[in-house]
């Protein structure tokens, strides 16, 4: 394909973790966001495009809080993104690959300006573990130094069994959760986490990152309502702490199952690894969403579950109470190791949401 935007990744990159938000008109949430996210990065790295509300202000005045680590790039290429309609969606899908309306090279533009030599995706609608993403970080900028060790085997051995677990669930159609007692889990996650750190800074394997959607009414729910962006959690694959390299990069991706978007799909040959819960996601209290999931809640409150609550289910339980036509197979049976090796840090953040 026809490339722009592209990196030299020999030119001088540091150790380090940068991260990369794609804005546009997300005043209501940008503040908290990046808040919540930027102690646990190198530098955080904003590209806004056509923004009509005051989400430049508001980066203006970040950017003076947070001087050495913010940066902000205007990107008003009339970009074809989401929310199309159908004539703009039959436009789009003749653009050429290297065409800079695309949304796949306004992320390409992005990746193109990072100092560092990690980088991962930052969303303007979740609220950042920050403890949590740091310790990434500092796998990213070698604060520490991780050299191979002989527990790694057993790191090796639980990736391959996940792997089994998750073609065996797509021969049987549904999620093999015998496969994954808590015992096991609780045994094998610690080499697992180790082994995957190695073999990030060794540049053989992406780390994705997961987060839990959550609602507020009068209080904070855990949503199974099928209304929301695949609850209860989102982050399947799509959000990955990688090493930058001339094989990272975005492509054109077109949806019309919804509606009519022409977004972004992300290239890396890297194994990619688990690391768990990272974030809140507040999707389904943005102002145009708000109102259709209060709607389904008063309907249907057995899809809405105190946030307090939520830690103390088994993933039985919570597999269960899903809305099964809401998710692929392959985001239940990675939810399932999700919440197993996360649900406990829930409890821990919700300060971030008072």
């Amino acid at each position: 394909m026809n490339r722009i935007y592209a990196i030299n990744p020999e030119s001088g990159l540091k150790d380090g973790l940068s991260g990369l938000m794609r804005t546009r008109n997300e005043a209501p949430l940008l503040e908290p966001c990046i808040d919540s996210c930027i102690d646990a990065l190198d530098e955080l790295i904003v590209v806004c495009s056509d923004c009509t509300d005051n989400t430049l202000e508001i980066l203006e005045r970040k950017k003076k809080q947070y001087p050495t680590k913010l940066r902000v790039f205007e990107y008003n290429k009339k970009v074809l993104s989401f929310d199309l309609t159908k004539e703009e969606f039959e436009y789009a899908k003749t653009l050429p690959d290297d065409s800079p309306r695309l949304y796949c090279n306004l992320c390409n533009f992005g990746l193109s300006q990072s100092r560092y030599k990690y980088l991962t995706k930052i969303d303007a609608d979740q609220i950042y573990f920050a403890d949590e993403l740091k310790k990434w970080r500092d796998v990213c900028s070698k604060a520490i130094c991780i050299k191979w060790q002989l527990s790694f085997i057993l790191g090796w051995f639980f990736m391959m069994y996940f792997t089994a677990y998750r073609r065996l669930s797509v021969v049987k159609g549904k999620p093999c959760l015998w496969m994954l007692p808590n015992w096991l889990v609780r045994l094998f996650i610690n080499p697992y986490h180790e082994y995957s750190k190695w073999r990030l800074q060794q540049g053989t394997a992406c780390i994705a990152l997961s987060g839990l959607n959550v609602f507020k009414d009068d209080r904070w729910y855990v949503p199974f309502d099928g209304v929301n962006i695949h609850p209860p959690y989102n982050g399947a694959g799509d959000t990955v702490v990688f090493k930058i390299t001339q094989n990272t990069y975005w492509t054109k991706r077109y949806s019309d199952t919804i509606s009519y978007s022409v977004t972004e799909n992300f290239h890396c040959s890297d194994k990619m690894m688990f690391a768990g819960l990272m974030w809140f996601h507040l999707h389904a209290n943005r102002k145009y969403c708000w109102s259709k999931v209060k709607t389904m809640k008063d309907e249907h409150p057995e899809c809405f579950v105190p946030i307090e609550k939520f830690p103390a289910m088994s993933y039985e339980a919570v597999y269960e109470k899903m809305d099964k036509k809401a998710h692929s197979l392959f985001q239940m049976t990675l939810f399932a190791f999700i919440h197993k090796i996360g649900a406990n840090k829930i409890n821990k953040h919700l300060f971030l949401l008072s």
